[in-house]
């Protein structure tokens, strides 16, 4: 910091220096947003930062922002770009200039949503709304799972295959619900609010993906803390790692897809056979261990010569061990033909829920160019490419004619 009555002269770096801690000091120039256009944009330098200058009507400003923070970026920016620039204001000591050092930059049609989803964020973040001990424990072996998402959506059937493909034995309900608009949160809020007085397990709230502007109804405030408040635990699935909705900040867990979420709600049913399996192997042998015990007493006992009449002490003991053998055995056999039973029904269902078995019948399946399932010529067009699985291999074809309800394009 300059000093005036210390010295009559100042070089040039202690000016400049003291520039900068003017403006570093300044909070209002900290942490501020800047509307403008993106001029004299020249990429990354070999040093990953970016250089450009931001300008409106009547000025400009330059700006950098450094390496660390371009991982952020998720566009390509160029000369002309609209955006919003986060950062804070400060000077080049060197050149004696003064620019904005930016955190974030977003393009400017995204950037409002973005601006209140961060203000919010920073606001239920100081609550401890998003706290880890505020959320409950998903449960292992759910019965009944709740699902809200878009009535009749692609989101509704990723949810429900992959529940009955992981566990046939789960009861699932699907409650229908806006997933976008200005009505969606509290459509969202009637429905957990439905599904929540039905006393499922667990709730699975999510849709699939979607624009910021798309997902916008999952940053309601409202939605975020019904979400956090509700009495059973929620999953959701709604937007990508890169830019979490604040519900699922909110939520007991998340994922990034449909099919994540899935994965957190149920165990797969071939996991469970083998902790049966596990579990039947360990009960063999803690009933082995006791007859062992049991058997080396009796022989302790024998040996034992205070006793007068050893013979009936051993009689008895031999009958008690007999007894006690035939009723372990029993309820051993009876758990066993439980379990047993229990396997074969899951067993069944699994069959059941196998779509490979339809195709040992002659029927086959169709998957589109990204390994979608086909279950409808509407989404088929001419030269589109298709993969047709038989049962002991498949096949590549290209779409030459679609006939629908006998009319051919």
């Amino acid at each position: 910091m300059i000093n005036i009555s210390n010295k009559d002269y100042y070089s040039i770096k202690e000016v400049n220096e003291y520039i900068k801690s003017l403006f570093d000091n300044t909070i209002t120039l900290q942490g501020i947003g800047l509307i403008g256009e993106i001029s004299n944009y020249r990429g990354r330098n070999r040093n990953g930062h970016i250089y450009f200058s931001l300008k409106d009507e009547f000025a400009s400003i330059n700006a950098v922002m450094f390496k660390y923070d371009t991982m952020s970026l998720d566009f390509e920016m160029k000369d002309g770009d609209e955006v919003l620039v986060v950062g804070s204001i400060s000077s080049y000591t060197v050149a004696g200039t003064y620019q904005i050092i930016c955190k974030k930059i977003i393009p400017y049609g995204e950037g409002n949503l973005l601006l209140k989803k961060e203000m919010l964020k920073n606001k239920l973040v100081l609550e401890g709304l998003f706290d880890v001990n505020r959320k409950k424990k998903i449960p292992i072996y759910p019965k009944k799972i709740g699902i809200i998402t878009g009535k009749n959506s692609a989101a509704e059937r990723d949810f429900v295959f992959n529940l009955n493909r992981r566990n046939p034995m789960v009861k699932i309900k699907v409650y229908g619900a806006k997933v976008q608009g200005s009505d969606a949160p509290q459509d969202l809020i009637r429905a957990i609010t439905e599904c929540e007085n039905d006393s499922p397990d667990i709730i699975i709230l999510g849709r699939g993906g979607g624009s910021v502007e798309d997902l916008s109804a999952f940053d309601d405030e409202k939605l975020v803390r019904k979400v956090a408040n509700c009495k059973v635990p929620i999953i959701t699935a709604i937007g990508h790692e890169i830019n979490l909705s604040l519900c699922d900040l909110s939520s007991d867990a998340h994922a990034s897809t449909p099919t994540g979420a899935c994965e957190i709600a149920v165990s797969d049913i071939k996991d469970l056979y083998k902790e049966v399996e596990y579990y039947k192997g360990n009960i063999q042998t803690l009933l082995k261990s006791m007859i062992n015990r049991y058997e080396l007493r009796v022989a302790n006992i024998l040996k034992n010569k205070v006793f007068v009449n050893v013979g009936a002490v051993y009689d008895q003991y031999i009958s008690r061990i007999s007894n006690l053998s035939i009723k372990i055995e029993n309820d051993y056999n009876k758990y066993i033909v439980e379990l047993s039973n229990d396997v074969d029904i899951l067993k069944t269902k699994i069959e059941l829920s196998n779509p490979l078995n339809l195709l040992k019948k002659g029927y086959v399946l169709t998957f589109d160019s990204d390994g979608k399932l086909i279950t409808n010529v509407n989404k088929l067009h001419t030269n589109d490419q298709l993969t047709i699985r038989y049962r002991d291999g498949q096949v590549n074809v290209v779409v030459d004619k679609i006939i629908k309800e006998g009319v051919s394009k």
